[in-house]
């Protein structure tokens, strides 16, 4: 193994440490908070729940910004900031009394969390990988499931031991000093600053003294912002991921309404985590072999069996199969983002696309838990939405093969042509 692709790998394993810590911490375990804060301050359910929303509004705010900074400043200086404003920000919860408090440090939380998330993980795998990326991106992209599985009994622990003060100071610091140091010494966006070069293989030309680096392939951003497709690529991700989000925030409540015990809810949650792990590789090594369009039959084809199993699932059996087939559909969210860019639009304007294609899918997903709230609310089942959620999912994802079907015909699949240049 050469110095090159030791360092390529590292990007791999420092992308899965950020999600790992950064992303399951403040993106997924945060929620555990909900209960012992709002009962130890005395606290309306709803209101503090806000603060969820405010966070995700603040980082699609955050996302362009973050993009302009990763293009002009060194990524081990712009990730860094962001980890202090997120792990910063997850420590100062500690000292919050007031839900104005909440709200003010969410906004700082989420602006942070955007810049060392999911959108520069996948950022940094795709400019060091030419080869082999969805694999790649699937491995790294795993510490988020990992995490919840692993993190998830931790972070309980440590709110019901030590109380939920000490619980948010503790998971702050970890985050702070472990992502910092690690940031510091391997954050690049390009290869050319570790002068390196994108990971490469079956070629047998791989040698320590190779500079070669190919020529980014693709539109500029400007060339496809006003093209129908592009909007219709925008919208089939933004439905897509208000489908998730309205979903994943509900479904354990929805199996406690259908009969199934506490127990039983957290073993379907568990196994969801492992099958997502498990989704995130399958569909990275589907994207490598097979291309976007197998990629996006993987994911479509579990996510759509996940919920017509959800509609069914005061079965254990099909409770738990639910969780095996929506956790390999929820990769979406992570592997087929990134995954899906490249594909469809290469990769010279690929940062541009990902933040923007962020700030849509983040929308979607923040306001979904939203309205599955108020479907429950206004007609005391989740039935109804879940249906709504198939048809809407369905829709988009039918958006997004029309838009790939689209840029093959007309463009033969070569979407860095004369006439997108002009």
């Amino acid at each position: 193994m050469t110095k090159n692709t030791l360092r390529c790998f590292s990007i791999v394993g420092y992308s899965f440490i950020l999600m790992f810590l950064m992303q399951t911490i403040v993106g997924s375990l945060h929620s555990l908070f909900l209960v012992p804060v709002t009962e130890g301050l005395g606290m309306e359910r709803s209101a503090f729940s806000l603060m969820f929303t405010i966070s995700g509004l603040s980082g699609v705010a955050s996302l362009p910004v973050v993009t302009k900074l990763l293009q002009k400043y060194p990524a081990r200086i712009v990730v860094s900031v962001s980890i202090l404003m997120s792990g910063g920000g997850f420590a100062m919860f500690s000292q919050a009394t007031e839900l104005w408090q909440f709200f003010a440090i969410a906004v700082v939380m989420g602006a942070g969390n955007s810049g060392c998330t999911l959108m520069v993980a996948s950022l940094l795998i795709n400019n060091w990988f030419e080869d082999r990326k969805g694999l790649a991106l699937g491995i790294g992209l795993t510490g988020s499931g990992f995490g919840a599985a692993l993190l998830s009994p931790v972070v309980t622990h440590l709110i019901t031991v030590y109380g939920w003060r000490t619980a948010y100071l503790l998971c702050g610091i970890v985050m702070l000093a472990v992502c910092i140091p690690l940031t510091l010494l391997l954050a690049a966006v390009s290869p050319a600053e570790k002068n390196a070069r994108p990971y490469r293989d079956g070629s047998g030309k791989e040698t320590e003294n190779t500079t070669e680096i190919s020529k980014p392939e693709g539109p500029e951003l400007k060339a496809i912002r006003g093209k129908g497709f592009f909007w219709m690529f925008l919208i089939g991700m933004a439905g897509w991921s208000f489908a998730i989000g309205g979903i994943h925030s509900h479904f354990p409540a929805y199996l406690t309404d259908v009969g199934h015990t506490a127990q039983f809810v957290a073993m379907v949650y568990s196994v969801e985590a492992v099958s997502l792990i498990i989704g995130k590789i399958a569909a990275g090594m589907i994207f490598d072999a097979k291309g976007s369009k197998a990629g996006l039959l993987f994911m479509a084809g579990t996510f759509a069996l996940g919920l017509v199993l959800l509609l069914m699932a005061e079965q254990p059996v099909l409770a738990v199969l639910f969780a095996v087939s929506y956790g390999c559909g929820i990769s979406f969210s992570s592997v087929g983002i990134p995954s899906l860019i490249g594909g469809f639009f290469g990769q010279k304007s690929y940062a541009d696309i990902l933040g923007i294609v962020n700030m849509a899918y983040i929308l979607g997903a923040s306001f979904g838990p939203f309205v599955s709230g108020m479907a429950f609310d206004a007609l005391g089942s989740y039935r109804i939405i879940w249906m709504v959620y198939l048809v809407l999912f369905s829709v988009s994802a039918v958006l997004l093969w029309l838009v790939k079907s689209h840029l093959d015909k007309r463009y033969n699949s070569l979407w860095f042509c004369s006439e997108m240049q002009e």
